[in-house]
């Protein structure tokens, strides 16, 4: 068997040469590492515009290695883009390793979209291309992208790990860094392979019962357009607002690194400005085993973040977004929208093909918004053990559903209100969206058969060949073209009658049986059995004929039967009642008429439901905005701080009282917190992270005399309130402490000039008493009483910040006026006279003693000669005289017996020197009170 024939005999089973494909999928291959190549440059770029340096130097000096030994960076560079695209095709750039008997690993998994974007676009249209010129069948479609797919597959993974990045290690050894991997291998063949075989076959003639589902690729691709529009609107938007702030500021704007690193992140900001914008959840995971977990307490868990978790003006401006591309979406999909009429399964995949895309979609957003690193470390000995770390960030998993709930909103509104605003917009504005592989509108076209109706001409019904009509809308220029298919299902060619000719269609032709949907026809003008004709979406039945009776409605249009609606063209093409025939024999569509009644209600129903989505989305809007403005976490810590800065310490009191008993909430009274100097003067509320749904903390960046201080509060949600909205309360906040130290005999305090009964205070500490303040400053001092004594007033400054509450104590007092200090000279003199009766030598509780000996009793006497003068101090535990610098003296005069029992007792004196101390007690009245202490001066 020659060559040739083989050629032949492969062609009559749908198979063909596979080299065109297999260059496709080099072509594809090729794309992507130039395009990994145009990621690298970008992101050195992205890097020196940071002023971070040559990446290779610096991580090779982090390691203390010179190029030398790890190879040069332009070397590390050139390997890079391989493993790109390795990653592109969802594989992990890991290493692994054993270094005297430590095991180790290191993975990390991102998606370099576009990258992948790159590979997959040529793939898909370079199978188009192929497709066009071989017309090969289904076998050999598959069979072709099977083997590109392989080929591709296993040389994207050879060529990662042969260009792997080696890093020397011990001993001669090293490590090697690479995407290579089943991962990458089956990534790169479901890639490769399903884009190939889906590009050949979008070229490939459709099915018959294509019109039944033709809205389901359209609906992929609205579903693609719809993410374009928010992500494309959002990026704008957050590039003028962040470029304005940054250059205000004198910064670099930072949407610069952003749009320098798309070819690796583009994934990631298209999923994450589309899901958040869908009201979807940023989560980021992060987790340890083994030493790790120890190490990494409070750091691990999920956390998530969404759209509201923004700034307000950024939220906001996300919601008018969203409403608008689900707007914009409606239009486009309602646009020369055209479903088959009276068709379960055409009216089914109508409404279930936008959500179902949307949910999709939502699982495409999921993959790309995944970035992952992991690490582990075994056999570290007793301490290391097994250690392990992972962490990811990505979409929450309900994405989908959200997307699913985005489509079914488009759906309605395509339906109920899109029709009411699409005459108000010039058709340019929605044009640009054309539904790919659209089905036809109906139609028929010229047959064969005469005026006179002589079907025998062309013989039985339907053994003409089938011939495609353009469509009645969107025609071509030159009034429609007739296409059919051979034997083998390849479109043939017209000859000069009109007549559909075997052989392969000339590229003109292929051209326009791309740009048409047509309906297939037989010979004689009818339908052919199975082929669907469509209307659009909004026509009533009747609307547009179905071009499948032609023989019956044209035997009644040649018997004249016009009145009843249908008419039959002079060559013998009928139509159904509701659509006119004229001299050429093509039908006309005639639009069904609405009675002004029917009119009004339909139009009144449409502003009845209009006006019912319109409030419904307006009530949520409204229902989010004020939770998370008037009924937000925010909000309750913006009350208690303003309270704090007003001094209005019930109000506080209400809003997050403190964990301490009644008596130490003495001072927080309006009238104490009020008066007090140097109070908060400025907060902001800088930032609020919701641990699941029952709680948040609330970041504050708080002023108090020019100094801030960055807080943290927790706010629990404890019910509802308004029926509806979420009702905040503040959890356990912290207070700080002020310690009273009471004297002796004290009964009130004055605080801030208020009275606050010592009674009252919590005096189970002992000489002080504890109280919780609000932040600022306290002056505490005692009641004026006498002019004996002079309060001394004690001022404490209590801060915003929590790591300054460290000894705060105050300890008003009184000191001794000048009469005072003379009430207390003068008391001690009285003492010391009283104690100068005393006959004794030693006078109980007095500061002077004589040594005399033999006295005879009652016979001695005092004499002060002189007093001491005084001096009165003060200490923690009260007022203290003494006069160690100005000593007194005293005399003591007696009678000493005689020696022996004749002898007359003499006359004795001993004089001395003394000194005096004691406490000076002063009472609540104001007066003074001396005591002497008791031991040896």
């Amino acid at each position: 068997m020659t060559p040739e024939e083989i050629t032949r005999k492969l062609g009559e089973v749908g198979l063909v040469n596979p080299l065109q494909s297999l260059a496709v999928g080099a072509i594809a291959y090729a794309g992507a590492f130039l395009m990994a190549i145009v990621a690298v440059v970008l992101s050195v770029v992205a890097i020196v515009v940071t002023g971070l340096g040559n990446p290779v130097d610096s991580a090779l000096e982090s390691v203390d290695m010179d190029q030398a030994e790890a190879g040069s960076g332009v070397a590390s560079l050139l390997r890079l883009p391989f493993q790109l695209v390795a990653m592109a095709t969802f594989g992990s750039f890991d290493v692994d390793g054993t270094i005297e008997g430590v095991s180790f690993g290191a993975g990390l998994r991102i998606l370099p979209f576009g990258i992948t974007l790159v590979m997959v676009l040529l793939a898909f249209y370079g199978g188009r291309f192929v497709q066009k010129r071989q017309r090969a069948g289904l076998l050999g479609i598959w069979t072709t992208s099977v083997l590109t797919g392989f080929g591709v597959a296993l040389f994207t993974v050879l060529s990662a790990f042969i260009l792997a990045e080696r890093v020397p290690a011990e001993a001669g050894a090293s490590i090697s860094l690479h995407a290579a991997g089943f991962d990458t291998f089956f990534g790169a063949f479901a890639l490769i392979t399903l884009s190939l075989a889906l590009g050949r076959l979008t070229v490939r003639a459709r099915r018959s019962w294509w019109p039944l589902v033709a809205d389901l690729p359209a609906a992929f691709k609205l579903a693609v357009s719809h993410a374009l529009i928010v992500t494309v609107l959002g990026l704008c938007g957050v590039t003028i607002v962040s470029t304005i702030q940054a250059l205000i500021d004198g910064e670099t704007p930072p949407m610069i690194y952003v749009l320098l690193l798309l070819p690796l992140i583009g994934g990631h900001v298209l999923s994450f400005v589309t899901g958040l914008d869908m009201l979807s959840a940023a989560t980021a995971n992060i987790d340890g085993a083994g030493a790790l977990s120890y190490l990494m307490d409070g750091m691990n868990g999920t956390e998530r973040a969404t759209m509201f978790s923004l700034p307000w003006y950024t939220w906001l401006g996300g919601l008018l977004l969203g409403g608008l591309a689900l707007l914009l979406a409606s239009l486009l999909w309602q646009h020369q929208r055209r479903i088959v009429p009276h068709h379960v399964v055409s009216l089914g995949v109508s409404w279930i093909a936008l959500p179902a895309a949307y949910f999709l979609g939502g699982l495409v957003l999921l993959v790309l918004s995944q970035a992952s690193v992991a690490a582990r470390l075994s056999g570290g000995g007793f301490f290391f053990g097994d250690m392990r770390i992972g962490a990811s960030v990505g979409l929450a998993a309900w994405t989908p559903l959200l997307a699913m709930m985005a489509g079914v909103i488009v759906e309605l509104l395509s339906r109920f209100v899109a029709p009411f605003l699409t005459p108000f917009l010039p058709s340019a504005a929605l044009s640009w969206f054309r539904r790919p592989l659209a089905p036809a509108a109906a139609g028929v076209t010229s047959g064969a058969v005469g005026a006179a109706g002589a079907s025998s001409a062309a013989g039985p019904a339907g053994s003409g060949p089938l011939t495609y009509s353009a469509p009645l809308a969107g025609a071509a220029p030159d009034g429609g073209f007739s296409l059919a298919p051979s034997a083998q299902g390849i479109p043939t060619d017209i000859n000069a009658d009109g007549v559909v000719e075997a052989g392969t269609v000339s590229a003109q032709h292929a051209g326009q049986a791309q740009a048409h949907e047509a309906v297939p026809t037989s010979a004689d003008g009818t339908a052919a059995a199975g082929r669907y004709a469509t209307v659009p979406i909004g026509a009533t039945a009747g609307a547009l004929s179905f071009a499948g009776a032609a023989g019956a409605a044209g035997a009644a249009g040649a018997a004249g039967a016009g009145g009843a609606g249908g008419a039959a063209g002079a060559d013998g093409s009928t139509a159904e009642p509701g659509a006119a025939g004229n001299s050429t024999g093509k039908i006309t569509a005639a639009a069904a008429s609405l009675s002004p009644r029917t009119r009004k209600l339909v139009l009144a129903g449409a502003v009845v439901v209009g006006a019912g989505i319109v409030l419904v989305i307006g009530l949520i809007v409204t229902f989010v905005v004020l939770s998370n403005t008037v009924f937000s976490p925010e909000k309750r810590v913006e009350a208690y701080l303003g309270a704090v800065q007003a001094g209005d310490a019930e109000q506080a009191l209400e809003i997050a009282a403190p964990n301490v008993p009644t008596a130490q909430q003495a001072l927080l009274t309006n009238d104490i917190a009020g008066a007090a100097e140097n109070r908060i003067s400025d907060f902001e509320i800088v930032g609020s992270e919701e641990s699941g749904s029952k709680s948040a903390t609330v970041t504050a960046k708080v002023t108090q005399d020019g100094v801030t201080t960055t807080r943290t509060y927790r706010v629990d949600r404890s019910g509802r309130t308004a029926v509806v909205f979420p009702d905040w309360t503040m959890a356990e906040t912290e207070y700080a402490t002020l310690a009273l130290v009471i004297p002796d005999g004290a009964a009130t305090l004055l605080v801030n000039g208020q009275e606050v009964a010592v009674s009252d205070l919590d005096t189970s500490e002992g000489y002080y008493a504890p109280a919780a303040v609000l932040p600022g400053q306290y002056t505490v001092t005692l009641p004026e009483s006498s002019e004996l004594v002079a309060a001394v007033e004690s001022v404490a400054y209590v801060s915003a910040d929590p790591d300054d509450w460290y000894e705060l104590y105050a300890a008003p007092g009184y000191s001794l006026s000048e009469s005072g200090m003379e009430e207390v000279q003068t008391q001690v003199d009285a003492l010391l006279d009283e104690c100068a009766t005393s006959t004794e030598e030693s006078p109980d509780g007095c500061p002077f003693r004589a040594y005399a000996y033999g006295v005879v009793e009652d016979s001695g006497s005092w004499t002060i000669d002189s007093y001491p003068t005084v001096e009165v101090e003060e200490s923690d535990e009260g007022w203290y005289f003494g006069s160690s610098s100005s000593a007194g003296a005293a005399t003591y005069s007696y009678q000493k017996e005689g020696w022996g029992s004749d002898d007359e007792p003499t006359d004795e004196t001993d004089e001395s020197s003394f000194s005096v101390s004691g406490t000076v007690t002063v009472g609540e009245d104001g007066t003074v009170a001396v005591e002497f202490d008791d031991g040896w001066w």
